[in-house]
């Protein structure tokens, strides 16, 4: 309707209203309406929250809006770019996606949105009010969520994100908060706008990195690089017609980034371990050239430490000569992307066509399509991934390529002289097929049809009704994995005539085997490597239909309101039908784990879920204009829904807001939200993969020293005296490879609905003597309870080690060798991590906004000089508590960082950015981003929480401050142009140990800028 529309004219014409919220909004777009006929209704808008229209921008539900203009400030052409820089929006590498996820995960390509760190999948993301539709289909991604990919960024005229629950509003997954991208409707001319960026760091060398990869043989980047260059284009193009009754605005976006390696920044050029809690060192992976026996020991094995090859010798792992090819160690991080390859094609238009007052028809259609790659070091025999039950592969004692020592080094003459074979756990890099490549190709289409108006005949009531049809596809491709199955098949080999073949040859099974040569230094062939290198695809898509109708009324046209106030009672009464499928194909070479180094068997899914709601709410001004009561306002909504599982939800919300003058308002809102459980977690079949999350068994010896547990402790998880030995040198259980243990994952058919209830307290300030000043202080609440989660892994093994609880040791499921990283179910060697209904969370805070303009005439200068606009907006972290099942420890998470926190958690974050509108046509602005100081959770007291051991080299990430410069340069009319950096010195982001981060990370957390300066260039050309 036309009060929607002039809503985003206003908010987008003012000058910066980016994280700040709507009364400032408010007051600089009525200032600018009063200089132009609009109208009366203009003042009238849907806040995100409510779905009443309301006389005024408050809100009782806190928000903070970014405006579009803020996007080009920050030179962000990605939504999420722009969304993880919000203090009240976490970054967790093991839940959330963006261009700089962790390259090792099997999804990807996707971007995601985490409000207060309670996970994707609890941050409800709407389009003009409406729900945006999962955004991946790979059922590897446990918390399926919106794609902020698919946001044109051009096309957003700002964004509301809402604080606490909003289920009564919105339905499921509305507990952390609500992102609500409005964009631009009813343009008009053609606009082109164009950008390119590029990456510039100097390598800081920050505590001592060089040193150690020089110490390891491993390259030190350049000392200055350019790279990581992205360009962006795109082009919106806007008409009336009709009598001004019909617009259609429609565009095109196109973005590219070229990728960048961990190589190219010295603090993620190799795999960082620390010994002793003070030494590091540059590691890597022991997939490279080791291997053990899987059960009993050859006559020349020393199966504590394993062997090597040497030329064509088998060498004792310990003290063998770091000459060998592949080396002794190998270095992943160098192959590994620090930022994706990416290339994305957007288009769509929104149209209306207002017949009369009484129908309004819309249609909006938008489609997307991103493809992007991200690399990691090549693939090879990974310890444990064998497909033998050991995790082993099988070679034949009389096989021709192996030399005289090294066949009586693994067997018996006897057994040479019979050709069996023995199981070895082998663990040798194919650094002669390249690195391992998946290319993600997603594409979107989302189309929503409706109509709204005035309803005629009835007096303020209004009604809108529209349906929505949500497609996405997901192709994946994975290549140059080697395939299990084929070397398998090339480690059995006999002598035909003299030249080594591949039994599978002989007996017909497999006439394209070619053996493998891995017993000889160079010994491998680019032919041995065609037979072996293998390719896995994927296809996925996920539909989702919505059909919903709601009324809102005025009560007030018919009498109803308060005695003591002007205006009525609201009400909005509605219901939706909403309809998802989910279906995932990965072929076989993926369902059947043969990817050696893929990290598990993929799953298949084919499965739908279905809700229909109801829900009403009311808002009612109790009194207004009266002596200490400018305005007293009540609101109350409620929402029911059953679904297609047969389970029925009740959300409800409650507020009221309080203005003794027209200075301040007092606000307080009470929500009872859920998150309903989705396809994945229902219907998911379970399959055994790798993770990070648990990177160390510590029933097994490390490079550095022996097992950390004792035997007793093991033995609660699984292990026998015979496989611990003496923890060390007698040791027979091999370490986790690459830094990931095994976690089973799937779903669970009988999960129920989680249950949040959220609130929050606070003020906003407008005060009359000092005007263009806005503020607002908020404290916020969210409980959760029956949450849908796994039990954190570590917290399972570290309470089964230290408790022998059978709840928790029932979960620790080791291979028959004793090993924790295993492939398949029924193999065994994982840490269950299956979905339950079982844990609670806890978290609470305070949120600060601020917002000035400060005409410089104010302050003595002449009014020539422009003013200034100050934006403030910061989140104190109160506490951030977890409970992983009843009746367990509850440990807090605020202001920690580590593997049970997962991610970094400071009590304090802020945003400040400073404006100059200069007497030119020339906008300059600087942002300063703040990241509180956090300390290791291993280091603390808690029960849960500590190791026992202090950690003096990861014991504290610092503070960290960003600042950001930028300018709009209004050449003439109609055309501007831009230019910023951001990160203008070049912070490093602070260098732990891998285990701690998780492999495949740049030995930091993803919450910290990895690239260092951001340029970026751009122009915006109206016609």
């Amino acid at each position: 309707m036309k009060t929607q529309n002039i809503r985003g004219r206003l908010l987008a014409s003012s000058t910066i209203c980016g994280a700040a919220f709507l009364a400032l909004c408010a007051t600089q777009a009525r200032a600018q309406a009063a200089a132009a006929p609009a109208p009366a209704e203009v003042s009238e808008v849907v806040v995100t929250g409510s779905r009443i229209p309301q006389p005024n921008l408050t809100s009782i539900s806190p928000i903070d809006v970014v405006t579009g203009q803020e996007f080009k400030l920050q030179g962000a052409t990605d939504a999420i770019a722009l969304i993880n820089t919000l203090p009240q929006n976490f970054q967790n590498s093991a839940a959330d996606f963006s261009a700089t996820s962790n390259p090792l995960s099997s999804p990807g390509g996707i971007s995601t949105a985490d409000l207060r760190g309670l996970g994707p999948q609890r941050t409800l993301v709407l389009v003009d009010g409406r729900r945006l539709g999962i955004g991946d289909a790979n059922t590897g991604n446990p918390n399926p969520a919106p794609d902020l990919n698919q946001i044109p960024t051009p096309l957003i005229d700002h964004v509301e994100v809402l604080t606490g629950g909003a289920s009564a509003t919105y339905g499921s997954d509305a507990v952390a908060g609500v992102i609500n991208f409005i964009m631009k409707h009813n343009f008009q001319g053609i606009q082109i706008d164009g950008q390119i960026g590029v990456n510039q760091h100097s390598q800081n060398d920050r505590m001592g990195i060089q040193g150690l990869l020089r110490a390891a043989g491993d390259l030190v980047p350049k000392s200055d690089v350019w790279d990581g260059s992205s360009h962006d284009l795109s082009i919106v193009v806007g008409a009336n017609g009709m009598d001004d009754k019909l617009n259609v605005s429609a565009y095109f976006v196109y973005h590219t980034q070229r990728p960048v390696t961990q190589a190219a920044r010295d603090y993620g050029a190799c795999l960082l371990r620390v010994t002793g809690g003070t030494t590091p060192f540059c590691s890597g992976s022991t997939n490279s050239n080791q291997f053990f026996q899987a059960t009993g020991q050859g006559p020349g094995i020393n199966n504590n430490t394993g062997f090597t090859v040497i030329g064509n010798q088998f060498l004792d792992y310990a003290t063998a000569p770091n000459t060998g090819v592949p080396p002794l160690v190998f270095n992943s991080n160098p192959f590994q992307y620090l930022i994706h390859d990416d290339t994305r094609y957007m288009a769509g238009f929104f149209s209306h066509y207002e017949v009369s007052t009484n129908l309004d028809v819309y249609a909006d259609f938008s489609f997307m399509n991103d493809r992007s790659v991200t690399k990691i070091a090549p693939s090879g025999l990974f310890q444990g991934s064998g497909p033998s039950p050991n995790g082993g592969y099988l070679v034949n004692c009389n096989n021709p390529l192996l030399s005289s020592q090294e066949a009586n080094t693994l067997c018996s003459p006897a057994e040479i002289a019979s050709g069996s074979s023995v199981d070895l756990i082998y663990g040798r890099r194919s650094i002669e097929g390249g690195p391992r490549s998946s290319s993600y190709d997603h594409n979107n289409y989302r189309a929503v049809l409706g109509a709204r108006g005035e309803i005629p005949e009835l007096e303020g009531w209004k009604y809108d009704v529209y349906g929505s049809y949500y497609y996405t596809t997901l192709f994946q491709s994975n290549d140059n994995y080697l395939s299990n199955r084929r070397v398998q098949n090339a480690l059995q080999a006999v002598s035909v005539n003299g030249v080594p073949t591949c039994t599978s040859v002989v007996n017909g099974t497999d006439k394209a085997c070619v053996p493998y040569n891995i017993f000889t230094e160079g010994g491998v062939t680019p032919d041995q490597i065609k037979y072996l290198n293998s390719r896995g695809t994927s296809y996925g898509k996920i539909t989702e239909t919505i059909v919903e109708a709601d009324i809102t009324g005025d009560l007030g046209r018919y009498g109803v309101k308060s005695p003591w106030a002007d205006d009525g009672v609201g009400v909005s009464v509605g219901a939706q039908d909403r309809r998802q499928k989910y279906t995932y194909a990965p072929d076989e070479n993926e369902l059947s784990n043969d990817l050696s180094g893929f990290g598990g068997a993929s799953t298949a899914v084919n499965a739908s879920l279905g809700v229909t709601e109801a829900y009403g709410e009311f808002r009612a001004p109790l009194v207004q204009k009266r002596p200490f009561v400018e305005e007293l306002t009540f609101d109350a909504g409620y929402r029911f829904s059953h679904y297609s599982t047969d389970v029925d939800a009740d959300t409800w919300k409650v507020g009221l807001q309080y203005a003794p003058i027209p200075d301040i308002r007092f606000r307080a809102s009470f929500n009872r939200a859920i998150r309903a459980p989705n396809i994945l977690e229902l219907f998911n079949p379970q399959a055994v993969t790798n993770t990070s999350e648990v990177s160390v068994d510590p029933c097994a010896p490390t490079s550095t020293g022996p097992a950390t547990a004792t035997l007793a402790q093991c033995m609660n998880t699984g292990v026998t005296a015979a496989q611990y030995g003496n923890g060390g040198s007698t040791n027979k259980i091999v370490q986790c490879p690459a830094g990931q243990c095994a976690v089973l994952n799937g779903g669970n058919r009988n999960l129920s609905p989680e249950r949040a209830s959220t609130y929050t307290v606070g003020f906003t300030v407008q005060p009359s003597f000092l005007s263009g000043f806005t503020g607002s202080v908020d404290y916020w609440n969210i409980k959760l309870l029956n949450t849908i989660s796994k039990i954190p892994l570590a917290f399972t093994l570290n309470q089964c080690l230290t408790t022998g609880n059978p709840i928790f040791c029932a979960n620790v499921v080791r291979n028959p060798a004793g090993l924790l990283f295993g492939t398949s179910v029924a193999g065994g060697g994982f840490i269950n991590g299956t979905s339950v209904n079982i844990g609670a969370n806890r978290v609470s805070g305070i949120d600060f906004q601020a917002a000035y303009r400060l005409p410089l005439g104010m302050i003595g200068l002449s009014d020539d000089y422009g003013s200034l606009t100050f934006n403030f907006v910061g989140s104190e972290l109160i506490e951030s508590k977890s409970t992983p099942t009843p009746g367990a420890h509850t440990y807090d998470c605020a202001g920690l960082f580590g593997p049970t926190c997962q991610t970094v958690n400071p009590n304090w974050r802020h945003n400040l950015r400073v404006s100059w509108q200069t007497p030119w046509p020339l906008l300059l602005s600087a942002q300063w981003r703040y990241i509180g100081a956090t300390k290791l959770e291993t280091n603390t007291n808690d029960q849960t929480l500590s190791n026992g051991a202090f950690d003096a080299f990861d014991a504290k990430l610092k503070s960290v401050n960003y600042f950001d410069l930028s300018g709009i340069w209004t050449v003439r009319n109609g055309l501007t142009i831009r230019a910023g950096v951001n990160n203008i010195l070049d912070q490093d982001p602070q260098i732990l140990n891998a285990a701690i981060v998780g492999t495949g990370l740049p030995n930091a957390y993803p919450t910290y800028d990895f690239l260092g300066r951001q340029i970026f260039v751009a122009f915006t050309a109206n016609f």
